[in-house]
């Protein structure tokens, strides 16, 4: 049969480890492949970002899908950073089901000037400023946070830099974004050492053998394939790393879902005083709130909130 179209590969990321060799069953490193294809497009055709902000969401998303699936939480990661250019405030999260969500926050008129690049060089955009990596454990309620400054050209640069800082075992990260005639798509590759049990010179010299092989051939994959949705991520990892003993486990879905939510608006409104609520509410008596990520705005009369003191 001819003309059959390839299907498009599923957004989601994918975890892997190396052993280096077919006869060794001992990961030595752990990778991550985030790939963003309908839940970036539709989140950001949403918020109809410029271009040059909207690469730098695209971009944040894989990342934060990417390095949420490192750790081990039941919540949400988040991805936050603060910056003194054009762009002040770019947030990214994901839950541990996989629920993804983004927004921004900048200059009009200093982001009109600015084009995107390939990919997006966040001095230009972003300037001086922190990015904070944020877990937050749903079943006990603790909080875990890493803040690391915005050091580096893309937002992988500062990435590298909380891995070294936390764990400090080496990390290579690549995040790329673009936008193609259909939206936007991204994704994310990482891989990481794990550290030798053994401890002798021979597990040491074996780790860093298969460590500086895997960063060459890492370094030969294309942006063209890492947004290519028609490219299996099993495939390209194949391509990639195949002669290194490739372990691929079980995809993570990564789903467009918002979390906020009627209760949620209806409780938030409550904890607000009267002098409060009749300043926000319209000349209509209604009280509209937008949701800065999903961009959905819920309507609730000023009586109906008052009543419920």
């Amino acid at each position: 049969m001819t003309g059959l179209k390839p299907s498009k590969s599923q957004s989601g990321t994918l975890p892997f480890y190396l052993t280096g060799a077919e006869t060794s069953s001992t990961p030595l490193i752990r990778g991550r492949l985030s790939r963003l294809f309908t839940p970036a497009s539709d989140i950001l055709e949403r918020h109809n970002y410029p271009d040059a902000v909207g690469e730098l969401c695209a971009e944040s998303m894989a990342l934060t899908s990417c390095l949420a699936t490192t750790l081990k939480f039941d919540g949400v990661f988040t991805l936050q950073a603060k910056g003194d250019g054009a762009v002040r405030t770019l947030f990214s999260d994901v839950t541990s089901e996989g629920f993804v969500r983004c927004y921004a926050a900048f200059d009009d008129e200093a982001v009109a000037h600015s084009k995107p690049s390939e990919p997006a060089v966040l001095p230009r955009l972003m300037g001086g400023g922190y990015m904070a990596f944020t877990v937050d454990q749903s079943d006990n309620g603790q909080r875990y946070q890493g803040i690391v400054e915005l050091d580096g050209p893309h937002l992988s640069d500062a990435a590298q830099a909380w891995f070294r800082n936390s764990e400090q075992m080496a990390t290579k990260l690549i995040s790329v974004a673009q936008k193609k005639e259909k939206g936007w798509v991204s994704s994310a590759l990482f891989l990481q050492q794990i550290a030798s049990k053994g401890g002798n010179r021979s597990d040491a010299a074996e780790l860093e053998d298969a460590w500086h092989t895997a960063l060459v051939l890492m370094s030969s994959i294309k942006r063209t394939e890492m947004l290519d949705e028609y490219l299996p991520a099993p495939d390209l990892l194949y391509r990639l790393f195949h002669s290194q003993a490739l372990h691929i486990q079980e995809t993570r879905p990564i789903i467009d879902k918002c979390r906020c939510s009627n209760d949620k608006v209806y409780s938030m409104l409550k904890s607000l005083n009267e002098e409060q609520l009749r300043e926000l509410a319209d000349e209509d008596q209604k009280l509209v709130v937008n949701c800065e990520f999903c961009k959905r705005s819920r309507f609730h009369g000023l009586d109906d909130i008052l009543k419920a003191y």
